[in-house]
């Protein structure tokens, strides 16, 4: 009867423990196809929460997913970024996040790491 108890309670405690964690915000996903100055552009981009706020991340990914779902795109909290990106930077916005890019050209992807690199972020 005790094993069973403490088997149990510590099954209660891991359900209790990931739960919590599945709460917080470590990854969000933003994809979508929209138009900026007459240019088609499809896009799927993945943040990384590496030391912000919960609060601060959540809110970062919304408004940088704004303009795409604005357009009938998505965005995606998630466990973990797709693997093969494209690029990534490091320190996005000067935060503690890293920002995965996937699907993009040439010209995006250089504008992309011209950014990283403008905000001090490091570009891979």
């Amino acid at each position: 009867m005790f094993k069973k108890l403490i088997t149990l309670s510590l099954v209660s405690s891991a359900l209790t423990f990931s739960t919590f964690a599945f709460a917080e915000y470590k990854v969000c996903l933003i994809e979508g196809k929209f138009t900026v100055a007459g240019k088609k552009m499809e896009i799927k981009d993945c943040l990384q929460n590496t030391g912000v706020p919960q609060e601060q991340f959540k809110k970062t990914c919304n408004v940088l997913a704004k303009t795409v779902t604005a357009s009938g795109g998505k965005i995606t909290y998630i466990a973990a970024c797709p693997e093969q990106p494209q690029g990534s930077c490091a320190g996005f916005f000067g935060a503690a996040i890293t920002s995965y890019h996937y699907k993009r050209d040439a010209e995006d992807l250089a504008i992309a790491k011209r950014g990283c690199e403008a905000q001090g972020g490091k570009w891979e």
